[in-house]
């Protein structure tokens, strides 16, 4: 007898039926496990703190006011160790038109988790600059590492 013969046939593959609506759940469960497991894990990395926040005495600069205003800049070490030697310096974009003092404050030791406060004064060359907003670079570099901001301020002339 050959397989070719009339009355023989292969054997039959079960069919299996399966119903992929069953597994919606299951999935859905495994990636909100997966997404969990991932913010612990990577928790100390998103909520770490800025470590450069800066505020002003007040939220605009009115020359016919007054002649100077105080930008306030707390440094936070985010660094797994102390930060030695560290130097923090703000700049004006615009250098024609202000000044800050101290221009630059070195930073001898700031330990792990540290937060350190200081004051600058900004002033403007002359009295006659154009009313509008003035940017500053704050900078901030410690164990090699760079850390840098930029904000404005509006600045009043009338």
């Amino acid at each position: 007898m050959s397989i070719y013969d009339e009355h023989k046939s292969l054997p039959s593959i079960p069919k299996f039926s399966f119903d992929y609506s069953k597994l919606k759940y299951p999935v859905i469960a495994a990636i909100i496990v997966l997404v969990i497991a991932f913010l612990i894990v990577n928790s100390s990395f998103l909520f770490k703190p800025d470590p450069l926040m800066v505020s002003f005495e007040k939220p605009s600069f009115d020359l016919t006011e007054r002649n100077s205003l105080l930008m306030k800049v707390v440094v936070f070490n985010v660094l797994d160790e102390k930060a030695v030697d560290s130097v923090l310096t703000v700049a004006p974009v615009d250098k024609d038109a202000l000044t800050v003092f101290p221009a630059e404050v070195p930073i001898p030791v700031l330990g792990k988790g540290e937060i350190r406060k200081f004051n600058f004064n900004l002033r403007p060359i002359s009295k006659n600059i154009v009313s509008g907003n003035y940017e500053f670079n704050i900078k901030l570099v410690s164990n090699e590492n760079v850390f840098e901001k930029r904000v404005s301020i509006y600045i009043k002339n009338d």
